[in-house]
């Protein structure tokens, strides 16, 4: 076992939660960020993990092993850091690490798809909890009732959210996988949608036997790919939940002859609850620690969360960057707040992913009163120079929306927040959405109304 860890990205949201859970496991760890600000570093220094502002070859000292975002091999691939890392032949995605490293040995619980990871992840790793299993779980989001991205256990359960894009999950073996919905995203990477299927295939391939499926029927792509793999299976539709109550304070609903109740918002995060269910059922729970979590469950950081309420102005913040995320974010909103003006606010998240999306916004936006594009977060891409958040808000208004409902590109964060403080009253809903700095958008909007 390699016993010193360099992290390289520490200040992102997985990296961070892998870090702990090394030094939880005996590694000893430390890391660089290039920014001295996120909202993921404190908890790694709070960790008592060392970290350096900035990258630089001197970190790899003595270093047994380094741990790289992703990130950085697109956006800073010559920087020495990590030419001298490859020389050394230390280096890892922190993906491949958490996979041939943290795995082993560990009855391995991993969430996968294109919507609802953190969620699902977070809430069956509380279920776990509730059950006295003592999970240890690596989660994208801060998790509410934990305040932190982790959850520390000692038992053999090991809860992970799966990525795909850069086919980040290659080398996780499943005993158990979660399958939310699939559809088309990160075409930069995947080009086309069976070429995604593709590569979602070969991950659960490496499921382990005996292992077994659990996937959303209500999802075309999750159909697909459990027709692909042969493993236990255990299917779940939001057809099969009964008395779905649309009370914007009372998600109440009955599963398999039992009554469940939620308190998060919106028909996506039923569908959620359902997944955790049948995970529960399978790892023989007793309903009544399931009843339980699924109504304490409190949610994660930036997924449909109320920041607060100033002069009867309420500002949400929302990890949201797909249209399919885009129209259930608003739709529970709606839910939770009905007869209010909705607002929606997004920091479209990279060039590729929304011009290639383009044509699904009118329809995911139609039900907010007033959209407000920002300039494009780029991310790991450049931008290409002919596609920008102005397209995006012509593509929404060129479509019959509702009377009154349009759309703006606002570039700035300092206009949009100016705009907003003549432009909204009592009552109305800003929903702030992207997974890029929009979370600092919306608090400056909360500061400002």
């Amino acid at each position: 076992m390699s016993k010193r860890v360099h992290f390289i990205g520490i200040g992102g949201s997985g990296l961070s939660a892998v870090a702990q859970i090394a030094k939880n496991f005996g590694y000893e760890v430390d890391g660089c960020d290039i920014s001295s600000d996120t909202p993921y570093l404190e908890k790694v220094k709070k960790a008592g993990i060392k970290t350096f502002v900035g990258h630089d070859p001197q970190h790899l000292k003595d270093v047994d092993l380094v741990a790289v975002t992703p990130a950085m091999l697109y956006q800073n691939n010559d920087h020495p850091e990590l030419v001298l890392a490859r020389k050394l032949g230390i280096m890892k995605k922190w993906q491949e690490f958490l996979g041939e490293d943290l795995h082993q040995g560990k009855f391995v619980i991993c969430v996968a798809g294109t919507h609802g990871k953190s969620t699902t992840t977070a809430w069956i790793g509380q279920l776990l909890e509730t059950a006295k299993l003592d999970p240890t779980v690596e989660v994208g989001a801060t998790v509410s009732a934990w305040k932190n991205n982790i959850l520390l256990g000692k038992s053999q359960y090991f809860i992970s959210e799966a990525d795909e894009f850069d086919n980040n999950f290659s080398s996780y073996q499943s005993d158990i996988v979660i399958l939310t919905m699939v559809e088309l995203d990160h075409s930069e990477y995947f080009g086309t949608y069976d070429n995604m299927l593709d590569i979602y295939s070969r991950f659960l391939g490496r499921i382990k036997p005996n292992g077994v499926l659990i996937f959303n029927a209500d999802s075309p792509g999750s159909v697909s790919l459990s027709s692909r793999v042969i493993c236990n299976k255990i299917a779940y539709s939001i057809n099969d939940a009964k008395n779905l109550y649309q009370d914007p304070d009372d998600s109440t609903f009955t599963y398999q002859n039992q009554k469940y109740q939620i308190q998060l918002p919106g028909i996506h995060n039923i569908l959620n609850s359902l997944a955790v269910i049948n995970l529960g059922k399978y790892l023989n729970i007793p309903n009544r620690f399931i009843a339980s979590s699924l109504n304490n469950f409190t949610g994660t950081s930036r997924r449909l969360e109320l920041l607060g309420i100033k002069n009867g102005i309420r500002v949400y913040d929302d990890y949201a960057n797909h249209p399919s995320s885009f129209k259930a974010s608003l739709e529970g909103v709606i839910q939770q707040n009905p007869g209010s003006k909705i607002i929606a606010v997004i920091e479209p998240h990279t060039f590729s992913r929304l011009k290639s999306l383009l044509w699904e916004l009118p329809r995911a936006l139609k039900k907010a009163d007033l959209v407000i594009i920002s300039k494009i977060f780029a991310s790991r891409e450049t931008d290409p120079g002919n596609f920008s958040g102005a397209d995006i808000a012509a593509a929404i208004n060129s479509q019959s929306l509702p009377a009154g409902r349009r759309a703006k590109y606002i570039p700035e964060f300092s206009d949009i927040v100016h705009y907003l403080k003549s432009n909204t009253s009592q009552k109305s809903v800003v929903l702030v959405m992207g997974s890029g700095n929009s979370y600092l958008l919306s608090r400056q909007i909360l500061e400002s109304v």
